[in-house]
């Protein structure tokens, strides 16, 4: 499967799409209901975190890449100007926000991508119970 790429504007009211388009992309890559829906939660707590940033934004970006052993990469970002301000936000890793997001994910970890915030979420695919 190709890396999925998705752009929104920046508002609160677009972040269902981007939480459909990874539930979809999980599902066909045969990740439980379980993980889809921790998938989903982590984009839209990583979405809550962009659409927090100080600097304006127009966008927010999600790509989404698979490999062959059943790890969903997500990186999700937005379009604003960071070069001025601290990335992450002092004392993030002590949020609520990043409570719940380091919980559904397997790995997670705030990026730049290019001047703009971003967050990196990682999630692996469960191995089918043997029989």
């Amino acid at each position: 499967m190709s890396d999925v790429t998705v752009t929104v504007p920046a508002r609160p009211d677009f972040v269902h799409v981007l939480r459909s388009v990874v539930a979809s992309v999980a599902a066909r890559a045969s990740f439980s209901f379980d993980a889809i829906d921790d998938l989903r939660l982590a984009v839209d707590e990583a979405c809550a975190q962009l659409l927090a940033f100080p600097a304006p934004a127009n966008a927010l970006h999600l790509r989404i890449a698979i490999d062959d052993v059943g790890r969903l990469e997500v990186v999700a970002s937005s379009d604003a100007d960071a070069s001025d301000a601290i990335w992450p936000p002092v004392g993030a890793e002590n949020t609520l926000t990043w409570q719940v997001l380091s919980a559904l994910a397997d790995e997670a970890r705030f990026e730049r991508a290019g001047i703009g915030p971003a967050l990196h979420i990682t999630k692996l695919r469960e191995a089918a119970p043997s029989v």
